[in-house]
C-alpha cells in the first residue's frame, strides 16, 4: 500500500492523428489494476524539479522503458500539461506530469505491468473503458485532447468520486 505519501509520476501520451496508444494495466498493480491506461512511473519529485525540463524528465522515461516497455527507446518530444488531485481510490494527492512521446519501434510490454496494448480514438477508447473507473492521468489527457482540438469532447469514463457515490 501506499503509506498515504504523495504519488508523483509522468505519464507517456503516444498519439497519432486521432488515435492514441493505450495499454491495460497488469493485475498486479497496485493502482488501477486492469484499466486501459496511458504509459506512467512514479518517480521522487526532487528529481524533477522543473517538469518542463525534457532532459531532466528523459532518464525518467528511459527507466520507465527498461523496467515496463523491453527497453524500446522512447523520445520525449514536448511537455503537455500537469495536474493533481486526491479524488482517486489510494485516498492521497497524486501529481501527475504528461508528456508527449515516440517510440522507435513498438514496444514490448512487461505484463507485471501491462497486458495489452492498443491504438484507439476517444470513441472507441469510450466504448472499451465505459465500465472502468479512470484516473487522473485519463482526466488530464481528455480535457488537453479537448481543449486542443484533437477530440469534440473530453472522453472519459467514470472517475473514483462517481464511483464512490
Amino acid at each position: 500500500m501506499n503509506s498515504g505519501r504523495p504519488i508523483h509520476a509522468v505519464i507517456g501520451v503516444r498519439r497519432i492523428g486521432g488515435s492514441t496508444f493505450y495499454v491495460r494495466r497488469s493485475n498486479l498493480m497496485q493502482n488501477y489494476p486492469g484499466v486501459w491506461s496511458l504509459f506512467s512511473i512514479q518517480h521522487n519529485p526532487e528529481r524533477l524539479p522543473d517538469v518542463r525540463n525534457l532532459a531532466a524528465a528523459q532518464p525518467l522515461f528511459d527507466a520507465m522503458s527498461a523496467e515496463r516497455l523491453g527497453a524500446v527507446p522512447v523520445t520525449i518530444r514536448s511537455y503537455l500539461t500537469s495536474g493533481s488531485s486526491d479524488i482517486n481510490p489510494m485516498g492521497v494527492d497524486v501529481n501527475l506530469h504528461l508528456y508527449e512521446i515516440e517510440f522507435d519501434e513498438e514496444p514490448l510490454l512487461n505484463p507485471c505491468y501491462y497486458t495489452e496494448a492498443a491504438w484507439l480514438s476517444a470513441e472507441e477508447y469510450e466504448e472499451r473503458c465505459a465500465d472502468q473507473v479512470c484516473g487522473l492521468c485519463l482526466r488530464l489527457w481528455a480535457d488537453y485532447a479537448w481543449i486542443h482540438g484533437y477530440t469534440d469532447r473530453p472522453f472519459i469514463p467514470r472517475t473514483p468520486y462517481e464511483a464512490a457515490a
